[in-house]
C-alpha cells in the first residue's frame, strides 16, 4: 500500500503558479514521488508515520520496564515464562503505557511500565519473544488529532466487502481544515475499523476507486452514512515531504544534477542528500528501532 504522507495537491499547493501547478501532465510523476518520499522518511526516522494493525514481539527485558517501537493504539498484550510457547494475557492495571516517563502524553506511547502498585507482576518476563502485543503501530504527536473528519460519508447501499468504487457526497469539496479537494489520491482513509488507499478519483461522479482492508484491518460491507475519516501525519513530516518531493522533481527536470543556481540570492546549492530544510523538520523524530 502506498501510505503516504503527501498528496499530488499538497505539492501542488507549494508549487509556484504555473504550469506545474495546474496541469494533469505530471499527475504520475507526483503521485510516485509522494510514495517513494514518504519510504525514504521512514528510513531517516527509523519508525513509520502510518497506522497498522499488527501482532510484534519483544524480547522480554527482566525488568519492570519495556521499550517498545512506536505504538498509536494497545488491543492486547501478553507474556510468556517458556520464549514464546504460550502466552497469558495482561488486564489493564497489570502495565502502564508511557512514552519515556511522560504520563499524560498524546503522542504515541514507546515505553511500558508494570504497575507494581496494582499489578500482578513485577518485572516482564525475561527470554525470547516472551512479550507479544497486538495493536495499531505508528508514531504520532497527537492521537487524539490522527484521524480527520472527512466530513463526507459512505453513499453506497451499502459499500460491499468486496466492493472498489466508494461513492461520496463531495470529492472535491472544502476539508475539515478548509483546503479542497478534501479527497485526494494517496490518502489513508478508515471507514469504522477497516483502512482503505485511495488510488484514482472521478470528481464528476464523486467516485473514489480503493484498495480495501489495507495495513492489517478486515474489509467488511459499510451501510450509508457511515462515516470516512483521513489519515493525518504529524505536520512536520508532512512539510518535509512536500519539501523532499519537490527538491526531487525539480532534479528530474534538470537531469538530476546536483549543483542548482539561485541568482536572485548569488548562491550555488550542491543537493547530495535530504533538502537541509526537510532534515530540520524530520530532526526530532529520529530514533533507533527497537531490537
Amino acid at each position: 500500500m502506498a501510505n503516504a504522507y503527501v498528496t499530488e495537491y499538497d505539492i501542488r499547493h507549494a508549487l509556484p503558479d504555473g504550469m506545474r501547478s495546474t496541469t494533469d501532465k505530471y499527475n504520475t510523476i507526483m503521485r510516485q514521488l509522494c510514495e517513494r518520499v514518504s519510504r525514504y522518511i521512514d528510513r531517516y526516522c527509523q519508525c513509520t508515520f502510518y497506522p497498522s494493525l499488527e501482532t510484534r514481539y519483544f524480547d522480554g527485558s527482566g525488568t519492570n520496564e519495556l521499550w517498545i517501537d512506536s505504538l498509536f493504539q494497545m488491543d492486547e498484550i501478553s507474556m510468556s515464562g517458556d520464549n514464546g510457547a504460550t502466552y497469558t494475557a495482561l488486564v489493564a492495571t497489570d502495565y502502564i503505557l508511557t512514552r519515556a516517563g511522560d504520563y499524560n502524553t498524546k503522542k504515541s506511547y514507546n515505553k511500558i511500565l508494570i504497575n507494581e502498585s496494582a499489578g500482578d507482576y513485577s518485572v516482564f518476563s525475561a527470554g525470547q519473544r516472551t512479550i507479544k502485543i497486538t495493536g495499531i503501530w505508528s508514531e504520532h504527536d497527537d492521537r487524539d488529532a490522527a484521524w480527520e473528519n472527512s466530513l463526507d460519508a459512505v453513499l453506497n447501499n451499502p459499500l460491499a466487502a468486496g466492493a472498489t468504487g466508494l461513492v461520496v457526497t463531495n470529492a472535491d469539496g472544502i476539508d475539515a481544515g478548509g483546503a479542497v479537494p478534501r479527497f485526494a489520491v494517496r490518502q489513508l482513509l478508515r471507514i469504522e475499523d477497516e483502512y482503505c488507499d485511495v488510488i484514482e478519483i472521478d470528481y464528476t461522479t464523486n467516485t473514489l476507486t480503493i484498495v480495501r482492508a489495507c495495513n492489517g484491518t478486515t474489509a467488511v460491507a459499510h451501510v450509508a452514512t457511515t462515516p470516512i475519516d483521513i489519515w493525518q501525519p504529524p505536520m512536520p513530516i508532512r512539510q518535509a515531504g512536500v519539501i523532499q518531493a519537490i527538491r526531487q522533481m525539480e532534479r528530474g527536470f534538470q537531469g538530476f544534477g546536483d549543483a542548482r543556481a539561485t541568482p536572485e540570492i548569488g548562491q550555488l546549492f550542491y543537493m547530495k542528500a535530504m533538502d537541509p530544510e526537510a532534515t530540520a523538520l524530520l530532526a526530532p523524530y529520529r530514533t533507533t528501532a527497537v531490537g
